[in-house]
């Protein structure tokens, strides 16, 4: 169960430690000693993490990016998400698809042109609705659990960048692994944190929208937790991909930054001096993206 109020008991193992690491957005971050799952100390209700979502904010004021700019930034990202449709036709080269937090569409585009028969869900309304557009497909705007698929109706299912964003991932893997067909695999890409975990690892953990995070072997223990077996896993160090022309290019929240990351993007040697100064400011990161495909084990 994941915590909530009171009660911090661990998503992953059920542990009860939680080990206090910092604040940020007024919302406190943790680790649990054992499975070394990261979470925050007020897991939201669904009621409440729905009406988060419809209304496009987090821990009071904190903006989510709208579905415009949310499009423009995976567009930027397209060789990233047809990565994804590639890595995913290797496991899996035919069949439906359902893409659990589809944002803008292009992952379900992508596979769709890939043969994918693809279908979405999305809690955001704008987002929703563009993809609904863009695609033609169809896209829920309830969670995955409480959509009600049948037994064995995917053959791939995707989470981009969705795990952080989950009340509770045990949950969503049990579900996973009811709704996919034999043979079927799970594609999730998402932050990943080696030991020795500190605030200054990430430029921004936007906690209140992010609730977790995998720790170091994290992702092993939910999947024996709930019938996966780990097919593939690779981790990039999260510095290393920051800082680059795809980074400077994709906008988020603050119109500051946005700002500021155009004038280098557009400034002669600007990428190369930033990379100097940013990977010798973070080279003790333990911050990495993963990338994961899960196939069930029975």
């Amino acid at each position: 169960m994941a915590p909530e109020g009171d009660d911090m008991s661990c998503d992953c193992c059920g542990g009860g430690a939680w080990n206090p690491l910092f604040v940020e957005n007024g919302v406190h971050l943790g680790q649990c000693p054992d499975c070394a799952l990261l979470f925050v100390d007020d897991i939201p209700a669904p009621t409440a993490r729905m009406t988060e979502m419809e209304e496009g904010h987090y821990a009071g004021t904190q903006q989510i990016n709208p579905a415009d700019r949310q499009s423009s930034s995976e567009l930027i990202m397209r060789e990233r998400f047809q990565g994804f449709v590639d890595l995913a036709r290797r496991h899996r080269d035919a069949g439906r698809w359902l893409d659990v937090g589809c944002g803008g569409g292009l992952l379900m585009t992508l596979a769709r042109d890939g043969g994918y028969t693809v279908e979405g869900i999305e809690l955001s309304a704008d987002r929703r609705r563009l993809t609904e557009t863009a695609t033609g497909a169809t896209v829920h705007g309830v969670p995955l659990e409480d959509v009600g698929y049948p037994d064995d109706s995917f053959d791939v299912v995707s989470l981009i960048n969705v795990f952080s964003h989950l009340i509770s991932p045990t949950r969503t893997f049990a579900e996973l692994h009811r709704i996919l067909r034999p043979g079927g695999i799970v594609v999730m890409a998402t932050g990943e944190f080696t030991p020795g975990v500190q605030q200054g690892d990430m430029l921004h953990w936007n906690l209140g929208d992010h609730l977790f995070f995998l720790g170091e072997g994290t992702i092993d223990r939910y999947a024996e937790k709930t019938g996966f077996t780990v097919a593939h896993h690779h981790r990039r160090w999260l510095p290393d991909e920051m800082f680059s022309r795809e980074w400077l290019r994709v906008k988020g929240r603050s119109g500051a930054k946005n700002a500021v990351k155009t004038t280098i993007d557009r400034t002669p040697g600007g990428l190369a001096l930033l990379r100097t100064v940013m990977l010798r400011r973070q080279a003790d990161s333990s911050a990495h993206s993963g990338v994961f495909v899960l196939t069930p084990t029975g």
